[in-house]
């Protein structure tokens, strides 16, 4: 069981991108979101306004519009009185070592379920089953970064323990775990999947069309 304001805003999130149906347009979800769109000279939430920065490419303008919006809904409240998760975090979790860091990864797996809703990934996941293959026809399907599409499967289920990577030419560049130490991390070679990585929840995937470039995911508790 994750930490439960944690747990109440991302459930929190998930009923307000369901009053706007799942909607995964980056486009149009902020008008749903009752947040507005702005070109700018950067990323960032200005009020009620999600500002983008121009020139991104298409699958980076959706992360950082994805991103904002994530924290539009942190810093909305039921009532004039009422606290904000975003003040509710920040109060309780006040004790990490790196409480604006803490705050951003939480906002980072809004982010992604607002870009891979779960029917989405339950529907993939049923499919090919929590599997490194599945990481991949996420990043395909729904037109996200790939390490996003990782993040997104690494933290699937709350009672789950799982870890995931990405590395390029034997070098691990993006990782992520939940509820589990996975013993490798950025910056260090891929693990040998006949030494260190073994047995039936373990999966690698090489990416189609980029050499050297392997997804790994394990599953340690599903």
């Amino acid at each position: 069981m994750i930490d439960p304001d944690i747990f109440n805003f991302l459930a929190y999130q998930k009923a307000r991108h369901s009053e706007a149906k799942h909607e995964t347009d980056m486009e149009k979800l902020p008008e749903l979101l009752d947040a507005t769109l702005v070109e700018a000279d950067e990323s960032r939430l200005v009020g009620t306004e999600v500002h983008v920065r121009r020139g991104l490419s298409p699958l980076a303008r959706r992360s950082d519009i994805a991103h904002e919006l994530t924290h539009k809904l942190a810093q909305e409240r039921a009532s004039a009185d009422a606290p904000s998760y975003e003040e509710v975090i920040a109060y309780r979790h006040a004790s990490v070592p790196n409480p604006t860091a803490h705050f951003e990864r939480i906002i980072e797996v809004g982010q992604d379920s607002l870009l891979i809703p779960d029917t989405v990934l339950g529907d993939v996941l049923a499919r090919y089953g929590l599997t490194a293959q599945a990481v991949w026809v996420l990043h395909q399907k729904e037109k996200v970064q790939l390490h996003e599409a990782l993040r997104r499967v690494v933290h699937c289920n709350e009672n789950a323990r799982l870890g995931g990577f990405i590395a390029i030419r034997g070098v691990i560049r993006h990782a992520y775990s939940f509820r589990w130490h996975m013993p490798v991390w950025v910056g260090d070679p891929v693990p040998d999947p006949e030494d260190e990585f073994q047995g039936e929840g373990v999966s690698f995937f090489p990416v189609p069309g980029y050499p050297g470039r392997v997804i790994g995911l394990v599953v340690i508790e599903a």
